[in-house]
């Protein structure tokens, strides 16, 4: 019996295609025999809730490809599947789009105090000058990596600015009518606004930290929605404690993997955050319902070559 585990939500198409191919479908979460299952598993298809490092894979003695739901590749040993004849494949443009509209969303709503504001009225506040917003249009927003989202999110910028600096260390020759390739640090000189959107590798761990901050001219707004480790949490809330980070919209957070314990916890730093100007959500900047079908459909286009 030929297996895939299913370990991220897909399109009824692709579940569909998978069914036709002779698959059966197991589910991650359901009972059974873990090494029972394991040793009959061809396929997984995945997102952040199943780490595929060296030690999970060694127990799927029968795998023979990965799909990864979303574009973050560190939870997978790529290097083990490349040394076993593992096939592995992602989708980082089934979510360009929706993490675009969701970064956009989070700065506009942050610039222009409409989630503090609706809160005050929700508590029986109507309050107007601390409400002045800013417009994006006269600020400098600097974009660290320009790949699939990274791109995106600068086409749509371009509707608000046209002051987008982008850095992209493995990149160059992408400077066009709206925005300015440009070095780390003239970003750092200029920008007022500083958008993170890289994978989460060795050299972008902790890449905003305390000596990034400092680094910084101007006092700035962080935006990440990339992924929680690229940004330090102990140096976000420094930089908003001094003043140095006037605000922050963070989808990702460093806590997230023991997220509810955190929670529980009086004073946690996740709570430490409203204490600034800062928008949070859980993780869901590229996990619209349209982002679902997108990233189904690239990975379905990249298996029907192998399969």
């Amino acid at each position: 019996m030929k297996r895939v585990l299913i370990a991220a939500p897909i399109s009824e198409k692709f579940k569909k295609f998978l069914i036709e191919k002779n698959y059966e479908l197991r589910y991650l979460g359901e009972t059974i025999i873990e090494a029972e299952l394991q040793a009959t598993i061809v396929g997984i298809v995945t997102s952040n809730r199943l780490l595929l490092d060296k030690n999970n894979l060694q127990q799927y003695s029968a795998l023979q490809w990965i799909a990864r739901l979303g574009s973050g590749m560190e939870i997978i040993d790529t290097e083990y599947c490349t040394l076993h004849n593992i096939f592995f494949c992602s989708a980082p443009q089934g979510i360009a789009n929706s993490v675009a509209e969701h970064t956009i969303g989070m700065l506009l709503g942050l610039i222009h105090r409409i989630s503090s504001a609706n809160n005050e009225i929700k508590a029986g506040k109507w309050i107007r000058e601390p409400n002045r917003g800013i417009e994006l249009e006269n600020q400098v927003v600097g974009i660290i990596g320009y790949g699939h989202t990274g791109s995106a999110v600068a086409k749509k910028l371009a509707a608000f600015t046209n002051h987008i600096l982008v850095y992209d260390k493995y990149k160059t020759g992408f400077s066009n009518t709206y925005l300015k390739e440009t070095s780390l640090a003239e970003l750092q000189e200029k920008a007022s606004i500083i958008s993170f959107h890289v994978p989460l590798k060795s050299d972008t761990f902790h890449y905003y930290n305390d000596a990034f901050c400092d680094a910084m001219q101007h006092n700035h707004i962080l935006i990440n929605t990339s992924r929680g480790a690229v940004a330090n949490t102990d140096s976000i809330l420094k930089g908003l404690e001094k003043g140095k980070i006037s605000g922050a919209c963070l989808d990702v957070l460093e806590e997230e993997k023991n997220i509810e314990k955190v929670l529980t916890e009086t004073n946690n730093k996740v709570q430490q955050f409203y204490k600034y100007q800062v928008i949070l959500t859980p993780h869901i900047a590229g996990y619209s319902l349209n982002a679902i079908e997108k990233m189904s459909q690239e990975l379905l286009d990249q298996l029907k070559i192998i399969l």
